[in-house]
Protein backbone atom coordinates (compact mmCIF):
# COMPACT_ATOMS: atom_id res chain seq x y z
CA UNK A 1 0.00 0.00 0.00
CA UNK A 2 2.92 2.63 0.68
CA UNK A 3 3.86 2.14 -3.00
CA UNK A 4 0.18 3.36 -4.33
CA UNK A 5 0.45 6.48 -1.51
CA UNK A 6 3.76 7.23 -2.84
CA UNK A 7 3.14 7.31 -6.30
CA UNK A 8 -0.14 9.36 -5.06
CA UNK A 9 1.96 11.85 -3.52
CA UNK A 10 4.43 12.22 -6.77
CA UNK A 11 1.34 12.04 -8.85
CA UNK A 12 -0.17 15.33 -6.68
CA UNK A 13 3.62 16.95 -6.48
CA UNK A 14 3.52 17.02 -10.46
CA UNK A 15 -0.36 18.23 -10.79
CA UNK A 16 0.94 21.22 -8.35
CA UNK A 17 3.88 21.78 -10.53
CA UNK A 18 1.73 21.65 -14.07
CA UNK A 19 -0.51 24.63 -12.09
CA UNK A 20 1.99 26.85 -11.48
CA UNK A 21 3.76 26.44 -14.89
CA UNK A 22 0.48 27.25 -16.15
CA UNK A 23 -0.34 30.36 -14.13
CA UNK A 24 3.29 31.62 -15.10
CA UNK A 25 2.37 31.01 -18.38
CA UNK A 26 -0.54 33.24 -18.44
CA UNK A 27 1.08 35.74 -16.42
CA UNK A 28 3.92 35.82 -19.37
CA UNK A 29 1.27 36.43 -21.72
CA UNK A 30 -0.67 39.33 -19.64
CA UNK A 31 3.18 40.75 -19.04
CA UNK A 32 3.97 40.66 -22.44
CA UNK A 33 7.49 38.88 -22.42
CA UNK A 34 8.42 38.49 -25.63
CA UNK A 35 7.49 34.74 -27.25
CA UNK A 36 10.79 34.20 -28.57
CA UNK A 37 12.90 33.95 -24.88
CA UNK A 38 13.65 30.77 -23.65
CA UNK A 39 11.81 30.90 -19.83
CA UNK A 40 8.28 31.30 -22.33
CA UNK A 41 9.38 28.79 -24.83
CA UNK A 42 10.25 26.41 -21.91
CA UNK A 43 6.59 27.60 -20.20
CA UNK A 44 5.03 26.62 -23.86
CA UNK A 45 7.06 23.42 -24.37
CA UNK A 46 5.57 22.15 -20.60
CA UNK A 47 2.28 23.57 -21.10
CA UNK A 48 1.55 23.16 -24.69
CA UNK A 49 1.00 19.05 -24.91
CA UNK A 50 -1.66 20.01 -22.43
CA UNK A 51 -3.43 23.03 -23.52
CA UNK A 52 -4.03 21.56 -27.23
CA UNK A 53 -6.64 18.82 -26.09
CA UNK A 54 -8.70 21.40 -23.75
CA UNK A 55 -8.74 23.82 -26.63
CA UNK A 56 -9.92 20.82 -29.27
CA UNK A 57 -12.41 20.51 -26.61
CA UNK A 58 -13.51 24.03 -25.92
CA UNK A 59 -13.68 24.31 -29.80
CA UNK A 60 -17.18 26.18 -31.14
CA UNK A 61 -19.12 24.22 -33.06
CA UNK A 62 -18.48 25.81 -36.57
CA UNK A 63 -15.16 24.91 -35.67
CA UNK A 64 -13.63 28.79 -35.20
CA UNK A 65 -11.89 29.07 -32.24
CA UNK A 66 -13.15 31.69 -29.22
CA UNK A 67 -12.24 34.95 -29.06
CA UNK A 68 -10.37 34.17 -25.45
CA UNK A 69 -8.31 31.26 -24.49
CA UNK A 70 -10.01 29.77 -21.84
CA UNK A 71 -7.66 26.46 -21.78
CA UNK A 72 -5.99 27.77 -18.73
CA UNK A 73 -8.45 28.56 -16.92
CA UNK A 74 -10.50 24.87 -17.44
CA UNK A 75 -6.99 22.94 -16.88
CA UNK A 76 -6.16 24.47 -13.59
CA UNK A 77 -9.74 23.90 -12.01
CA UNK A 78 -9.33 20.78 -13.90
CA UNK A 79 -5.96 19.62 -12.29
CA UNK A 80 -7.48 21.21 -8.85
CA UNK A 81 -10.00 18.68 -8.86
CA UNK A 82 -8.06 15.66 -9.40
CA UNK A 83 -5.32 16.76 -6.45
CA UNK A 84 -8.41 17.04 -4.42
CA UNK A 85 -9.52 13.46 -5.26
CA UNK A 86 -5.67 12.12 -5.24
CA UNK A 87 -5.89 14.08 -1.47
CA UNK A 88 -8.66 12.22 -0.18
CA UNK A 89 -7.33 8.86 -1.59
CA UNK A 90 -4.05 9.32 0.63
Amino acid sequence: MSVIRAFIIALRSVISVMQVVLVFRVACEFILIKRDCWPFRFLQSISEPLLEPVRKLLKRQDGKPLRFDFSPLFLVILLYLVNVILKRLV
